[in-house]
């Protein structure tokens, strides 16, 4: 089962400070909604774990992520192999960044594959799921580079 996703967003950063938040997992994973741990390896790659829900079956995903291509300050993209559930899946995620008027728009786009019991189990409840948690997520690194507007649409 693949699952495609992408989007935009703008955050009143420079394209610098961006990259440099989103091209480092120790900087940005500790953002995510369900984060519970990361582990940096020597080979510059990272292994995350995050809490996972489908319906009432839970679980932590572990996923080791690694920087694939690095275009300072302009691109950047992940891959990363995991497992939750008795299940794999494989990640392409990355971003490109353009400046606009000293702030930046941030465009995002990936590809999730999964295989195995969980797919056979939840079937069609994942790609609404999956869908929904990587808004959380992309939601999470919004609000974490641009706190300030985050305030401001709350109060």
């Amino acid at each position: 089962m693949a699952i495609k996703f992408d989007g935009e967003f703008e955050v009143p950063r420079s394209r610098e400070e961006t990259f440099a938040f989103l091209s480092d997992p120790q900087i940005f994973a500790p953002c995510l909604p369900t984060f519970q741990e990361m582990e940096m390896q020597d080979d510059g790659s990272a292994i995350v774990k995050i809490r996972i829900g489908i319906g009432k079956i839970r679980g932590i995903a572990t996923i080791t992520l690694a920087l694939e291509e690095s275009d300072q300050p302009v691109h950047a993209q992940y891959v990363g192999k995991g497992t939750v559930m008795g299940s794999a899946f494989n990640l392409v995620s990355g971003f490109n960044l353009e400046e606009i008027d000293g702030s930046t728009l941030v465009k995002w786009s990936g590809e999730l594959k999964m295989f195995g019991k969980l797919v056979a189990l939840a079937g069609g409840l994942i790609k609404p799921i999956a869908k929904k948690d990587i808004k959380r997520l992309v939601d999470a690194l919004q609000k974490a580079l641009a706190p300030e507007l985050a305030e401001q649409a709350s109060g």
